[in-house]
């Protein structure tokens, strides 16, 4: 009621304007040319004002009045050509000169308009870039919204994480979908040109908070990694410098023929073996504490398995002895995507552990052979079957059988260290009892990437 009181009176004011100003042309017997002009002029003074109603009442008033005036003679019977034609046109200039005022006015105030959402825009992307996590720039995201665009209330999604500010209203509302989020807008509603823009830069905020976040995850196992070797390189010189002074005794000891007494040569007997066992499984734990560090951020690049078991046959091969070995991998299997230093590892522990637990004269075997969606590596010996009870704890930490624990040197970790690297290419890693021999074999998946392998550039590489 009170808007339309206040159009009514803008009606009145603006038509009584245009009577006063035919009337004080026609006392002065202005000519029509002037009078028209001067009415002109006042409707598009007020169609300025960018109100179409209150234009079209004042272009009709102003014609009516140059009517009544100026062409037929005090009245409103338009009774001749002339005042046809000039009536006609003064309505049409009328109505023509109002609609581009208006045009010109909204267009201002679209301009305006535009420009102080720009400025919005740039003040929320001044904040928004200052964030450093997800939660953070989330949490501006809806303040800052309500705060610069009027609406009375903002709802963010990411990733089942709901972020809210303002009031949610059941009423007029829009969503804004983001590929990893979606914002609801409540109330009042920005244009359709802030709303897309909003959603770019909110994308381009989420994007750049994840990759701060994990930089800084990358950043922080970096210094965890750095500071867990220090402290290992520390143990280790710390346990092997006594060490290798007892061992050092005990050799000289053993050595001198000094000791009388068969039990007193059986004591420094123990002695050096267990600082040789002790030394060895220092290095090992060191090895599985090294591979776990590196397993966190492994090196993928496409790796042939023939290729890797070149490289661990020609490592191991001084320690064979008379045991026979054979690799049965096609050079035209599927490539895997992994970590080339840690299938080696992998690779060199299982074979280890297949010579120290098999006899002089037996049979090693290293195949592969690809299926649809992997590729199964084998590692076959030639030797005693592992009992039922002990094959799900042979791949346990410090575990070693019972049968051959007292016979066969070791810490019971290489199994250990096997299976880790084949669960972080995704892998699994199973024992199978076969008629001659246990059979170790591990299914790594295929390197879906397309890439092709370079065997010539991945043996270099690895070596170094």
């Amino acid at each position: 009621m009170k808007k339309f009181f206040g159009t009514a009176s803008r009606v009145l004011l603006a038509a009584s304007l245009t009577w006063a100003t035919a009337l004080a042309c026609y006392d002065l017997h202005s000519n029509r040319s002037i009078a028209s002009m001067s009415l002109v002029l006042e409707v598009l003074a007020v169609a300025a004002w960018g109100d179409w109603l209150l234009a079209v009442l004042t272009s009709a008033a102003a014609s009516l009045a140059f009517s009544y005036y100026f062409v037929d003679n005090l009245g409103f019977r338009i009774t001749s050509l002339e005042g046809a034609i000039t009536f006609s046109m003064m309505v049409t200039t009328s109505l023509v000169g109002s609609q581009l005022a208006i045009r010109a006015h909204r267009r201002a105030v679209e301009a305006i308009r535009r420009r102080e959402e720009m400025a919005r825009l740039q003040q929320l992307g001044n904040v928004l870039l200052a964030t450093h996590t997800v939660a953070e720039a989330a949490h501006n995201v809806v303040e800052k919204v309500v705060e610069l665009f009027g609406v009375s209330g903002a709802l963010l999604t990411i990733d089942d994480h709901s972020f809210q500010a303002g009031v949610l209203t059941p009423g007029r509302s829009s969503r804004i979908e983001l590929q990893s989020a979606a914002l609801e807008l409540h109330g009042e509603q920005p244009s359709a040109e802030v709303r897309s823009a909003l959603a770019n830069l909110i994308e381009l905020v989420i994007d750049r908070a994840r990759n701060a976040e994990e930089r800084a995850r990358v950043e922080a196992t970096q210094k965890g990694e750095e500071l867990r070797n220090t402290v290992l390189n520390a143990l280790a010189h710390n346990f092997k410098t006594p060490l290798t002074s007892i061992k050092a005794a005990a050799s000289m000891l053993r050595g001198s023929g000094e000791i009388p007494s068969l039990y007193g040569r059986e004591l420094v007997t123990v002695i050096d073996e267990e600082a040789d066992r002790l030394d060895l499984l220092i290095r090992e734990s060191l090895d599985l504490a090294r591979i776990e560090a590196r397993q966190a951020n492994p090196r993928l690049e496409s790796c042939s398995l023939a290729d890797i078991a070149a490289i661990v046959v020609a490592r191991i091969s001084r320690y064979l002895g008379k045991r026979d070995i054979a690799v049965d991998i096609p050079y035209n299997l599927p490539p895997i995507q992994g970590d080339s230093f840690l299938l080696e590892q992998m690779l060199m522990q299982v074979v280890d552990n297949a010579w120290k637990y098999s006899r002089p004269g037996a049979r090693i075997r290293i195949g592969a052979v690809a299926r649809e969606q992997d590729v199964v590596l084998t590692v076959w010996n030639e030797g005693p079957q592992i009992p039922a009870d002990e094959q799900a704890r042979i791949f346990g930490k410090f575990y070693r059988g019972a049968v051959n624990r007292s016979q066969v040197e070791g810490t019971g970790l290489g199994l250990a260290i096997a299976r880790a690297i084949v669960e972080t290419h995704e892998g699994t890693i199973w024992l199978d009892s076969e008629p001659d021999g246990p059979a170790f074999r591990f299914s790594l998946p295929v390197d879906r990437t397309g890439k092709t392998s370079d065997r010539e550039s991945y043996c270099i590489a690895d070596r170094r």
